[in-house]
């Protein structure tokens, strides 16, 4: 299926690694110029290199997105040259694990700043030129430990974290709506990835398969081909909507 993304201009944070890395490929090769954005300078370049070699179009920025003045200036310092991003991709992230009685102080906001302030920080450098063009597409990653208190995996800090940014994506789609710009979210459950892997023992494997009615976990794949369905002008009248990718684990 052409998602007709052919010379679209993609930003995808957290591309340095993990899911995000996953999406800027998946998009590269739908078509798009792809801003491999994320806080690891060498992980930026080194995922955009690699799509360069492929004979894609992307580039590095290093930014965190936690900082709000790192995000305006790295989205101000875009080449004027270059169409500013249509397609906005949240998929910067920390995972927090472990009971929250025994969580240090500050846990909880040192995984909001990235979860939810990021998109916050993000979101706001992007729209002004979506709303200018009457066009845009932000798509956030959230979880589905949002609707399971912190999921498989993560803890409930990190669950709380992943339901702010289900509301974030439906307030924003009623804010942004009238101005062409749609905003929707993927929730995978759990992915083997470089974040995840220390919590995604051999244990934890054999009490999680068994719930998922499809018998395997979650591909960064699996997530990257619905995001790049979701910034298509084929999703052009979905908006507010929470997609899980999670193989049916939320139906047990």
């Amino acid at each position: 299926m052409d998602l007709n993304l052919k010379g679209r201009v993609a930003f995808v944070t957290g591309g340095g690694a993990g899911i995000g890395e996953k999406i800027a490929r998946v998009l590269a090769a739908e078509g798009c110029m792809v801003w491999v954005a994320d806080r690891d300078q060498a992980a930026a370049a080194r995922a955009a290199a690699a799509l360069a070699r492929d004979g894609f179009v992307a580039y590095a920025v290093t930014v965190d997105v936690a900082d709000a003045g790192a995000v305006d200036a790295a989205f101000a310092a875009l080449p004027a040259n270059t169409t500013a991003p249509e397609i906005l991709v949240n998929a910067a992230g920390l995972l927090s694990t472990g009971h929250v009685a025994d969580l240090p102080a500050g846990e909880f906001d040192r995984v909001a700043r990235v979860n939810i302030n990021g998109i916050i920080n993000c979101v706001k450098a992007a729209v002004p030129a979506m709303a200018a063009a009457r066009r845009g597409r932000i798509i956030n990653v959230a979880s589905v430990s949002a609707m399971r208190g912190g999921g498989s995996v993560g803890n409930a800090l990190y669950g709380a974290s992943k339901a702010a940014v289900v509301a974030l994506t439906m307030g924003l789609a009623r804010e942004l709506g009238p101005s062409g710009i749609t905003v929707n979210a993927v929730a995978p459950a759990i992915l083997d990835t470089a974040m995840t892997h220390a919590a995604l023992t051999d244990e934890a494997r054999q009490r999680i398969l068994p719930r998922i009615p499809l018998g395997r976990l979650a591909t960064t794949v699996d997530v990257a081909d619905l995001v790049a369905f979701l910034a298509s002008e084929r999703a052009g009248f979905i908006t507010g909507a929470v997609i899980p990718v999670d193989g049916g684990i939320l139906t047990t």
